[in-house]
């Protein structure tokens, strides 16, 4: 359960955790046991073969460092493509935010996913490979258990259908996403919200479908 006073919809920053803020754990709790282990493990502990082969070949503990050090800019590098590919999918001046939640499913969960995801390049093996598949978040999030291939099989057909219906399809560059995600994180512009009336009365018509369904 969520604790009292705790908004669901909040964000937990790095800033609550180590000033005791956040609801859920404590600082320390964070450190040896969501960060500790994976830390020791994954940096220091997996490479040590390279510091018995070092030793082997009279190379002392420079081979160990190497791997250190390699891990942790594949580290980096894993990160930075991963905000790149993800994050700049779901933010921009030209992205909906909504005020209630909807049932999963639903009339307007599918109209959100669509209103509030953005695609890449897309549809050549190659162009799909270098965005680790990452480029159909549309698709993704219309139906999160396609394959890849279905996801690059479907991307024509659910333009074509947000085009009959006068739904907006965003397909763009990943560096122009970028810049559109940097200038929401610096307060340079912001994310739409979905008119309200609309929100409401498709909320209503799911409700009611809902109902009818289990009559």
């Amino acid at each position: 359960p969520i604790p009292k006073g705790v908004d669901p919809a909040t964000a937990i920053t790095m800033k609550e955790v180590l000033t005791g803020n956040n609801a859920f754990y404590s600082a320390s709790e964070f450190l040896s046991v969501v960060v500790g282990p994976y830390f020791l493990i994954h940096f220091f502990i997996a490479p040590l073969p390279y510091l018995a082969l070092g030793n082997y070949f009279g190379m002392g503990s420079s081979m160990y460092q190497t791997a250190i050090i390699n891990l942790f800019l594949a580290e980096i590098l894993t990160n930075i493509h991963g905000f790149i590919a993800v994050v700049t999918n779901h933010a921009g001046n030209d992205m909906y935010r909504f005020r209630e939640g909807c049932r999963p499913f639903s009339g307007s969960f599918y109209l959100r996913q669509v209103l509030a995801s953005v695609d890449f390049a897309m549809g050549t093996d190659v162009v799909d490979f270098m965005h680790g598949w990452l480029n159909y978040q549309i698709e993704h999030h219309l139906w999160p258990n396609l394959s890849m291939l279905s996801y690059q099989k479907s991307a024509p057909l659910v333009r074509e259908i947000c085009k009959k219906h006068g739904v907006p399809y965003i397909k763009e560059n990943v560096f122009i996403r970028l810049k559109k995600t940097v200038d929401i994180m610096i307060g340079a512009d912001d994310m739409k919200w979905f008119p309200e009336k609309y929100e409401k009365s498709f909320l209503l018509i799911d409700a009611e479908m809902e109902k009818a369904k289990n009559q």
